[in-house]
Order: structure tokens, then C-alpha cells, then sequence
């Protein structure tokens, strides 16, 4: 079956916790988890001269920010058309200006000022389309966000697609340019270091059992004593736990299931990857796939199931959708299997906010290694009521639902909703 743990770690190492200190009496923050969020907040409030505390149920990085696909780029799930339907004019072409030109800029500025060696190229990513219907009106799409955005990106017709990926699958595309991809536990371990060294002192495997509101901060209880704490930051997406009920029931933990291949060689990679592109798809699996960084094998990426499956069931899932966008491979044999949590909210969008006393940044639905630094970055900075962290998305909200109260009992129904439309899809082909 191969390896039960990312690819990624091969190279970057498993994910540990440092070493274990002394927690302070009182700090200035303390951040609930450890992932790309938290150590880009507990970047910005350390440069900022706060003193912050970062604890982490786990070892930092165990969860999505290690076990993602490693792609990198602006966008988001909703067009301006919609944006513009639900926020106005002006706050939808700041979130479109956000998520795709700004986060991306900051994370290439963090890579460079903080030298983080995480195999970051910018390769561009290519989106397929499933249907022939999406062309035209993801063309009349694009040349509206053209004339919104300076955004790199380009329509592909279903004749040049093979430029990008040697596959038949897809009835053309659009071609982000400036988009890219990394080792994502590589990112997490750079991005974590360099919290440290800005003076943010990171603890693993400490939980935070409860928190309690005092007239000025909270008292954060541990297992290893108590903190107070002038100001807390939850960063947890789709690891949210029951101790921020008020979060937990805004955000669906999906699960994203990944294999890696076996070794291919380089040069048949290159017949299936022309251009090293990252490639996405427009149908309802959300398959996303790429080549390895050092170009050998594929990753291999989708919605194997909406709820936890047997790790059977997910690689027979991953390994049929990659036969079918490349059948020329025949059998592929994989090496490692793993999956993480995305955390979606219902809104489709990420959000910065305070609630309860509490300030949060989540809700990425699936594009977490360029906005959970950026939101990070700008959440701390609210915190410290700086004017540089003003961000359309603490305007966008994070909704519910009177029937999710924390556990998503309702994803095995939605599985089978996704995948009725998947078979309307296919018919529709």
C-alpha cells in the first residue's frame, strides 16, 4: 500500500515539537495552533514587539499545513458577479485584488526576506474544464477580472491544452501564469522557524483545555499550567476543537486525500507535465495533481470522500482518477498515501475576525498555503491595531447553520449529493 504519511516529509522531516520549556505566566498573545496561520501571526506580533506564546495540540505542522498539495496562487471559489451580488462593487474587487494579487506577493516577499528553502517555483497552474459549456463562460469570466486586476492568466483551448498536460481529459482551461508550487511542510517548517527567531515562543503537544474571560485578557488553561493572556488568536481551520464551540460549528473539516506515485523518471514526467504546471479541474472531485519538486513522480490529489474513508477506499478513489486523466501510464503504483483536513466555511470564503473576545483567521477552503500566511499576517496586525491590517475579509462574516453544531454528521450525505452531481456532469459530457 506504501506510506501511511506525506510524501513531503521524505525531504522535509516529520513534523516535532521544539523543545519543550517553561510556559510563561502572562504573555501579550497566545495562539491556538501552530500551522501556517499561527506562525504568520506569531511572526508579525514578535517583529511587532508583542510577546507571544504559540501552543499546539500536536507537534507544529502535523495537520494540513504539512499535508496539502503544495500549490500556491491567488483565487478563490466565488466570481465577482457574486461577490459584487453579496458585498457591493467596491469590497468584492478588494477580496478579488486580495486573494489574487496580494497574498501571493506577500508569501513570495516572506519566502525571500525570511530565506525559506521550501522548493518554491513558480510554475503557473492550468485549470481544466470538465464541460464544454464552462469555456465561453469562464472566458467572460476572466476578461472581467482582467479589467478588475492586473492578473496574469490566459484561455486555453481544448486543441493546446497538451502544452500543460499530456491528458484528452479536459475541454480546455485557463492558464494562471503566475502561480506556483512548493513543499508545504518545507514552507510550515520556514515559516515556524522564523517566528522563533522574531522571539515567538512555539510549544507542541499542549493543549488548550479552556479558556477564561478575565476583566482585562483571559486565563488559558493547560496541562502544564495556566497563561494569561492579554489577547488569543484562534488559527485552527479544519482542525478546530470543541473548545471554541462558537468556531467549530462555522467551519466543515473536509477531508483532501492524496497519494504519491511511484517513481516515473524525469523524462516521462515531462511527456505528462510539459510545462512543470500545477493542474487543477473544474468537476465536482476536485482533482488536483502535479509533479513532485524534484520531477519524478506525480502528487495526486481529490475528493476521494467527503467523510473519513478507509484508506483502501481512498486509494482505489485517487489512483481510478488518475488513470483516467492519464491512461497512457496503464497500472501506477503508489508510494505514499496520506490526507488532512480543509476547513470550508459556508460562506466559500476565509474570514479575520473577533468574536466572544476571541480573534480568528479560517475558512480557506482549500487554498490555505497562500491565505492562511497572508490572513495571519493581517489578523496579528489587527491585533495590534495597526492600520496596515485592514482586509476586506473581516467583512465577509463566518456564517452557520442552525443544524451543523460542531460535528459534520450531515458529510456522508453530502458525499452522496456530490456525487449524484458528478454523474449529472458526466452525462452532460
Amino acid at each position: 500500500m506504501g506510506k501511511s504519511t506525506p510524501f513531503w516529509w521524505e525531504d522535509a522531516g516529520t513534523p516535532t515539537s521544539p523543545p519543550t520549556q517553561g510556559l510563561p505566566a502572562e504573555v501579550d498573545v497566545l495562539v491556538i495552533g501552530a500551522g501556517l496561520t499561527g506562525a504568520s501571526a506569531a511572526r508579525t506580533l514578535a517583529a511587532s514587539g508583542k510577546s507571544v506564546c504559540v501552543l499546539d495540540e500536536l507537534a507544529p505542522g502535523m495537520g494540513a499545513s504539512s499535508r496539502n498539495g503544495g500549490m500556491v496562487g491567488g483565487g478563490h471559489r466565488l466570481s465577482y458577479d457574486e461577490l459584487r451580488t453579496r458585498f457591493g462593487a467596491d469590497m468584492a474587487l478588494q477580496l478579488l485584488k486580495e486573494a489574487h494579487i496580494d497574498s501571493s506577493i506577500f508569501c513570495e516577499k516572506l519566502i525571500a526576506e525570511e530565506q525559506i528553502v521550501c522548493d518554491y517555483k513558480q510554475t503557473g497552474r492550468f485549470r481544466g474544464f470538465w464541460l464544454d459549456s464552462e469555456y465561453e463562460r469562464e472566458k467572460k469570466s476572466l476578461d472581467q477580472l482582467q479589467a478588475l486586476i492586473p492578473i496574469d492568466a490566459e484561455m486555453v483551448p481544448r486543441e493546446q491544452q497538451q502544452r500543460h498536460v499530456a491528458s484528452d481529459l479536459y475541454r480546455g482551461g485557463v492558464a494562471f501564469n503566475k502561480h506556483g508550487g512548493l513543499n508545504p511542510a518545507k514552507w510550515h517548517n520556514g515559516l515556524l522557524q522564523a517566528a522563533q527567531r522574531h522571539g515567538a515562543l512555539v510549544q507542541g503537544n499542549t493543549p488548550v483545555l479552556s479558556t477564561e474571560a478575565l476583566s482585562v485578557g483571559f486565563n488559558v488553561y493547560t496541562p502544564r499550567g495556566t497563561i494569561k493572556a492579554g489577547q488569543i488568536l484562534a488559527a485552527t481551520n479544519g482542525y478546530t476543537p470543541i473548545l471554541l464551540a462558537h468556531l467549530k460549528r462555522r467551519i466543515v473539516p473536509i477531508p483532501s486525500y492524496i497519494i504519491a506515485s511511484e517513481e516515473l523518471g524525469e523524462k516521462k514526467l515531462k511527456e505528462l507535465f510539459p510545462d512543470s504546471r500545477m493542474i487543477v479541474e473544474s468537476r465536482e472531485k476536485h482533482c488536483y495533481f502535479r509533479p513532485s519538486p524534484d520531477g519524478k513522480r506525480i502528487i495526486f490529489g481529490a475528493r476521494a470522500a467527503m467523510f473519513q474513508c478507509s484508506d483502501e477506499f481512498a486509494k482505489a478513489q485517487l489512483t481510478g482518477m488518475l488513470q483516467q486523466v492519464f491512461p497512457q501510464l496503464g497500472s501506477i503504483g503508489v508510494s505514499h498515501q496520506w490526507r488532512g483536513n480543509t476547513g470550508f466555511s459556508f460562506s466559500f470564503l476565509p474570514n479575520i475576525a473577533k468574536q466572544d473576545g476571541i480573534w480568528h483567521a479560517m475558512g480557506y477552503c482549500g487554498n490555505g498555503n497562500t491565505m492562511a500566511p497572508w490572513l495571519g499576517h493581517k489578523a496579528a496586525l489587527q491585533m495590534c491595531a495597526d492600520s496596515e491590517g485592514e482586509s476586506a475579509f473581516s467583512n465577509t462574516g463566518l456564517p452557520t447553520k442552525w443544524w451543523h453544531r460542531g460535528k459534520p454528521w450531515f458529510l456522508p450525505a453530502a458525499d452522496l449529493l456530490y456525487r449524484a452531481r458528478d454523474i449529472r456532469a458526466n452525462l452532460k459530457r
